[in-house]
């Protein structure tokens, strides 16, 4: 019964420290262009449309270090704008909609909601995959907790009856 507590333990202090050690996984080109559907209708932006080739790009905010995004196009009301989504991340870091003849594509409303958006498409894929390794982990441990509780229980039980016998 101790090897079996051993090796659930040791396996459930593997499987964890895996999980924890792993990097934050890139979204693909196809979850940044869902992303950007998803930012738009939740923004409420009129006729929207994401379309175009989908690009990988580093993108270097004002002082800070730089991001790897990719690049979406879309199109609002007819006026084209493209939304920086980051690769490793669940938010855009940035919206390229200056128009043209000046002004922006969305108003200040809708692109202050837009910072706030968050969607994890990436780390939703890796926590589905994992969620079958960790329900067998969950269910070793509550099968090693219900067997050592029985395996005292019946410790105890065997004891009554020796003392019982004794006296």
């Amino acid at each position: 019964m101790l090897v079996l507590v051993l090796v659930v333990v040791v396996v459930s202090v593997v499987a964890g420290s895996y999980a924890l050690s792993q990097s934050r996984p890139e979204m693909t080109a196809e979850e940044a262009r869902v992303f950007t559907r998803a930012a738009l209708n939740a923004i409420e932006a009129r006729n929207a449309v994401v379309e175009g080739e989908v690009r990988a790009e580093t993108f270097t905010p004002e002082g800070s270090e730089p991001i790897l995004v990719w690049v979406v196009p879309a199109m609002v009301s007819g006026q084209p704008l493209e939304l920086y989504v980051m690769r490793a991340g669940d938010r855009a870091v940035n919206l390229d909609d200056a128009l043209p003849q000046g002004g922006f594509v969305l108003p200040e409303e809708q692109f202050e909601a837009l910072e706030r958006f968050r969607l994890d498409l990436a780390g939703d894929r890796v926590r589905e995959a994992r969620a079958g390794p960790a329900l067998v982990a969950g269910l070793l441990l509550i099968l090693v907790a219900v067997s050592l509780l029985a395996s005292v229980v019946t410790g105890r039980a065997r004891a009554g009856d020796t003392d019982a016998e004794r006296g």
